[in-house]
This record gives C-alpha cells, sequence and structure tokens, in this order.
C-alpha cells in the first residue's frame, strides 16, 4: 500500500481533465469540462469535470471520484494500479512506485508453504470423497444428480469426521502446524488437540483467478444447528470478497462466447453447465465487492446477472444493479416475474431446456427494476411512488424522445400510479444529464439507504445535514459547529463522510479541503461502499446553490435536523407501540399519532 504522502504528491502532479482527456473526448464548458460518461448509455455530455476540485462527477449514473478512482473504474483496477496508471499518464516518476509495481508481480515467498499446504489438503479431501466414510457425500451429490465429471472438474470432496486425523496427514507432509492453521481449517480444541473444522462436511475448494485452490466451502450433510455453509476464514490466502466462483475456468471462454452468468451459488453454477450455459460464475451469497466487480470487467463481455427469484434474491439483484452500472460493465438481468426457484431447483423440476429457456428471459436493467417494483415490491405509500419516479427521471430524461422513451413511461406510470403527463413534465424540468435539486435529495436518499436499509429520513433532513457537510468542506466555522452543536448526522452516508473531513483536518489543519485528497483517502480504505461515498462527497463538493456560510445559516440548519430527528423518533416509537397490539388499538394509536402531529404542523404554520 503506497503512503498518503506519496498518493497526495501523485494527485498534485496530475490534472483531471488530462487524464480524463486520454481515454473521452473533453469539451470545455464555463468553468468545467464536460464529457460523454463511460459508465452509462449516454448520448449526452453529462459527466463533468472540475479542474479547480480535481474531481468529476456524473449527474445521471451518480458516478464520481478524483483522477485515480476514475482510471479505477474506467480500466477496472486496483487503487495501487490506478496510481501508478495516473503517475505514468501524467509524467510522474517516483521510485516508490517502481519499487511497488516489483513487488506485487513477485509471488510472496511466504506464501509458498501455505500454497503447498493447501494443494496437499485439496488432495486430502478428494480422496476422502472415494472411502466408505464418503459415502454420505457422494449421496448428496446424487440426490442434486451432479455427474462424476463435474465432481472431478471442480475438485468435490469430504473431509472425514476425524479431523485430527486430517492435521495428523498434513503433519505427516512435512507441513508445519503453523502452516495448517495459516490456510484456515485447524480448530483448536480444549484438551490442546488440534483438528479440521470442515470434518464430516462436503467441501468445495475455492480458487483464484489463476486456478490456486485459496480455500473450502463446507456443507453439512446432517441436519442439525450448525450452519448450512462454512467458509474458510479470511487470512493469507483467502479473502472470500476477492473471488468469484468458476472464475478461473470462465476467464477465456466468456470472451470468445461474449456472455457470463452472475449466480448465487456453487450448485446453480453447475446447473447451467449441464444445460449447456458452461460460462458462469457466483458470488457465494448475495453481495457484490469492489474486487469482484474488478474481475467481471476483466471478462470483457456481457454479465447475466441472475440470483434467486425469492424476494432477498431479487433485493439483492436491486442492490448489484447500480453497481454494474457504474463499473461500466454491459449486462442484462434475467428476469422470470413470480418464479421464486433458482437456477438448480428449475434444473432438477424442469430439465435443462426448460432452465436454457429462462436464463434467456432477458431484460435491461430499466425493464427488472420496473417489474420488481410492479411485482415484487409493491409501492403503498405516495412517498414511495413519487421516490421511485425521482429515481428513474434522470435515466428517462437521456433517452432519445420516441416509442422507446414512451413505453418507458408507461411501464413507470404503472408501477407509480403518476399519470404519463406528470412524467413527462418532471423530465422536462431540467436538460439532459442535469438534475433538479429535488432528485438529487432522492438520489442521495437512495445512497443512504444502501448502506443503511433503516434509514428513512424525511428530505428536509437529507438537504439540511448535506448543507451542513458542504460547509465543512470550505469553512472551519462549520466543522467546530458540527463538533460542538450537531455531533452527528442520522444519515449514515454524510455522517461517514463527516468523519473523513475530521480526519482529514487532523492531519492537515487548513481549509478548505483537498477534496481530491479526501477521495484519495476514500478509495485507499477499499470499503465496501467507497463508491457510494466518492460519488457523494464529489456531488456535496460541485454543490453550488447554498447561501454563503455563516452562524446563522449553520443554526437553522440545526434547527431542521433537530426538529426532524425528532419527528423519526416519534415514528419509531409509534412503531413500536403497535407491535402485537389489535387492529382497533393499532388505529387508535395512528390516529392518535396524526392528530398530534396536525397540531403541531398548525402550530408551525401560525
Amino acid at each position: 500500500m503506497y503512503s498518503r504522502e506519496l498518493v497526495e504528491e501523485v494527485l498534485r502532479n496530475a490534472d483531471i481533465v488530462d487524464i480524463v482527456s486520454n481515454y473521452l473526448t473533453v469539451i470545455k464548458k464555463g468553468r468545467s469540462f464536460v464529457a460523454v460518461c463511460p459508465f452509462h448509455e449516454d448520448s449526452n455530455p453529462s459527466l463533468n469535470i472540475s479542474r479547480e476540485k480535481q474531481i468529476f462527477k456524473c449527474f445521471v449514473c451518480n458516478t464520481g471520484g478524483n483522477a485515480i478512482s476514475f482510471v479505477m473504474k474506467k480500466e477496472g483496477i486496483s487503487f495501487e494500479e490506478a496510481v501508478r496508471k495516473v503517475a505514468e499518464l501524467s509524467n510522474f516518476h517516483d521510485e516508490r512506485l517502481e519499487k511497488e509495481a516489483t513487488r506485487q508481480s513477485k509471488r510472496d515467498p511466504s506464501l509458498v508453504p501455505l500454497i503447498n499446504c493447501i494443494n496437499d489438503l485439496q488432495k486430502y479431501y478428494v480422496y476422502g470423497l472415494s472411502i466408505p466414510e464418503g459415502e454420505a457425500g457422494r449421496e448428496y451429490l446424487k440426490s442434486r444428480n451432479i455427474p462424476a465429471e463435474q465432481i472431478v472438474k471442480y475438485g468435490v470432496g469430504y473431509a472425514p469426521t476425524d479431523g485430527k486425523m486430517t492435521i495428523k496427514y498434513l503433519q505427516s507432509k512435512g507441513h508445519s502446524l503453523k502452516s495448517i492453521e495459516d490456510i484456515g481449517i485447524a480448530l483448536a480444541k480444549a484438551n490442546d488437540q488440534t483438528s479440521d473444522h470442515n470434518a464430516g462436511r462436503l467441501i468445495f475448494p475455492l480458487y483464484d483467478p489463476n486456478g490456486q485452490v485459496v480455500g473450502f466451502s463446507a456443507r453439512r450433510l446432517q441436519k442439525d444447528d450448525s450452519s448450512k455453509y462454512i467458509n474458510s476464514p479470511d487470512g493469507k490466502l483467502f479473502h472470500k470478497g476477492n473471488l468469484l466462483y468458476n472464475y478461473h475456468n470462465v476467464r477465456s471462454t466468456s470472451k470468445r462466447d461474449g456472455y457470463c452468468y452472475l449466480l448465487e451459488g456453487f450448485m446453480d453454477v453447475m446447473a447451467l453447465e449441464r444445460a449447456n450455459l458452461p460460462n458462469a460464475v457466483a458470488l457465494m451469497g448475495t453481495s457484490l465487492t469492489k474486487e469482484q466487480i474488478g474481475l467481471l470487467r476483466r471478462l470483457n463481455c456481457e454479465i447475466r446477472l441472475c440470483l434467486d427469484g425469492d424476494e432477498p434474491g431479487q433485493r439483492a439483484m436491486m442492490k448489484i444493479l447500480p453497481q454494474l452500472q457504474k463499473a461500466d460493465i454491459p449486462f442484462r438481468v434475467v428476469n422470470n416475474p413470480g418464479d421464486l426457484r433458482d437456477p438448480d431447483d428449475i434444473l432438477q423440476e424442469e430439465g435443462p431446456e426448460a432452465l436454457k429457456e429462462k436464463m434467456n428471459h432477458l431484460v435491461s436493467a430499466y425493464d427488472f427494476q420496473i417489474d420488481f417494483y410492479t411485482n415484487t415490491k409493491k409501492l403503498d405509500t405516495q412517498e414511495d411512488r413519487r421516490k421511485v419516479m425521482m429515481y428513474f427521471i434522470p435515466f428517462l430524461r437521456n433517452v432519445k424522445a420516441g416509442v422507446d422513451r414512451d413505453n418507458y413511461v408507461i411501464k413507470l406510470s404503472k408501477a407509480t400510479g403518476y399519470e404519463p403527463e406528470t412524467i413527462y413534465r418532471q423530465i422536462n424540468l431540467a436538460p439532459k444529464g442535469e438534475l433538479t435539486q429535488e432528485e438529487q435529495i432522492y438520489q442521495d436518499r437512495r445512497d443512504a439507504e444502501i448502506i443503511d436499509s433503516t434509514s428513512i429520513p424525511s428530505n428536509r433532513l437529507f438537504q439540511a445535514e448535506r448543507e451542513v457537510l458542504h460547509y465543512m468542506l470550505y469553512h472551519d466555522r462549520a466543522v467546530h459547529f458540527y463538533q460542538s452543536e450537531i455531533d452527528s448526522f442520522y444519515n449514515s452516508v454524510y455522517e461517514t463522510l463527516a468523519n473523513y473531513v475530521i480526519e482529514y483536518l487532523k492531519r492537515n489543519d487548513k481549509q478548505p479541503i483537498d477534496v481530491s485528497n479526501l477521495v484519495a483517502d476514500i478509495s485507499a480504505s477499499g470499503a465496501e461502499n467507497s463508491d457510494v461515498l466518492e460519488s457523494s462527497l464529489s456531488t456535496i463538493a460541485m454543490d453550488d446553490w447554498w447561501p454563503e456560510c455563516s452562524d446563522d445559516q449553520l443554526s437553522l440548519c440545526k434547527q431542521t435536523i433537530d426538529k426532524e430527528k425528532e419527528k423519526l423518533y416519534e415514528k419509531t416509537m409509534i412503531a413500536k407501540a403497535i407491535v402485537g397490539k389489535t387492529q382497533e388499538d393499532k388505529a387508535r394509536l395512528i390516529a392518535e399519532y396524526a392528530k398530534k402531529r396536525g397540531k403541531q404542523l398548525k402550530k408551525e404554520k401560525e
């Protein structure tokens, strides 16, 4: 990892306009520059680039950051690789950059004994599936119709129930207990014995992108209180968020065939292969990390997203869609509304042809999202309906007027209940590639919910907290006011950014903040939500509609924040109070709350 000082030096010697110009045609527009955004389908320049602040922001797909994060997203490379690329593009040379590049190109010698150890363990597990005790594993695979050739291809094995024998076997092969512990399978017992915590389970080896085993996922075979799957713990070899199951097998074929399915689990990957759809990888869960996005981009093909058909799986897909859009990865979504089964279930019940047909029901992100709100998550409140409309308006504004836009508007009208004329009026409120202030507030709200789904504040609270955070980037008094008078934001995105601002000032002790350097701090952190944080920070830094920062203006913001937090607290208390109550009691409590709020609103107007 490069030092913060070196990263800041690289950024000081780089001009973001020049960096972006190496990839895109950049046009000067007033004090800023614009370009066609590479992170979504953009026909009208919607990427705004600020030479003054050294940041970029697209107000359609909401991607933002500095020169380093632009290169990271555009090329699908790591933070360290992007630092070196920016230095190269800006003709900046430093021996520390070359040393790190050389170090990263060589395998860490300390990993060699771990690789040897885990390779022997994989052989032991494969052997375990063939012995009499492995019958339980073989029967399970037979019940799932997994053929012998797939068992061999994917290296499926079995961990014998005597976990101490696993340790003894590895030691007999010359591996130290330290190496055995470092590959993540040793479990310390009370009697000072060490045992394999995978004992008695079916074993799925997990490979890095080069085909090297780095960990295991072990499935229970007996119904008990233990977890269905246990994965190797993160360690020197294994980092779950850096891997995609089966990636090493599809690296070349996906590019050749032009597609790769992104699924949830191992069995789904095997099911697709048996349906003659061999290009598939699995998340081993429902979250998509920045490192996994980089792997998908390197496949250089269309990604076909398909998580389970139940509500959790569909909600997870809704979170992944904007991640793929921001990363400029071409993708479509498998969409079979009403079918709650996963791919393996479909294969078992209907056969390979039916599975292949369903996996080819591919739609755009827009169509899937509209179907989600039409079929899976019905919009019951006016606030929900308006929020969904606001989310889609920037996309529709960027679609050329004509049949396609008309069809999209009709679908959105059906999902939200708004008349098409109302949606068209909202589309026409701003030029292509721009957001109204109200739309930006709704976009902020959505970003916050990606990080914390329980955070549902009002727009007034969002706006007041956003205003204070904007002032904190440029004025000491705002930072002191936040620390002494506000202390924390309700919006978890803003709260995290405020903490970054305070930490930055502890190191630099000067205003205004160099936003580009602050973005670099976030990128280097490797936080799972860094894309959202970088985007929100870039947006807030470019805000130009707030009044001048003053003590009176900060006090007005605090009054709004306090008042809106109090309302949220009251709503939370009401929600808790009605749990377990009869319908009559629920109605009474809600009516009392509504009456109280009515009086408060009347008093505020007076």
